[in-house]
């Protein structure tokens, strides 16, 4: 369970450390890997819920991978644009050249 709060908090700092050190592309891959970050965080809090209360250990294994799913399809999602953005930018390899 520390390892998704470990994941949770460094994907809500992700923006933050992205807008520090300059990086200058959209905000919306950045946006997607925070809003993972919330559900990383989501499904841990919802886990220590169903362990308390009687009536959500029913919903089961349903409540609790619900949130990491969505947030394992975000953090891709995330991940995959900002790295198509990365390699767009000019006077990288793949990016495009200005004469």
């Amino acid at each position: 369970m520390l390892d998704l709060i470990v994941l949770g908090l460094v994907c809500l700092v992700a923006p933050w450390f992205a807008k520090m050190s300059g990086y200058e592309t959209p905000r919306k891959p950045f946006d997607l890997v925070g809003i993972a970050g919330i559900f990383f965080l989501l499904g841990t809090s919802l886990s220590m819920v169903v362990d308390h209360v009687a009536w959500l250990k029913v919903l089961g294994t349903f409540i609790l991978g619900l949130p990491y799913a969505v947030g394992v399809l975000l953090l891709t999602l995330g991940a995959l644009w900002g790295t198509m953005e990365v390699l767009r930018e000019p006077g990288h390899i793949l990016g495009k050249h200005t004469i």
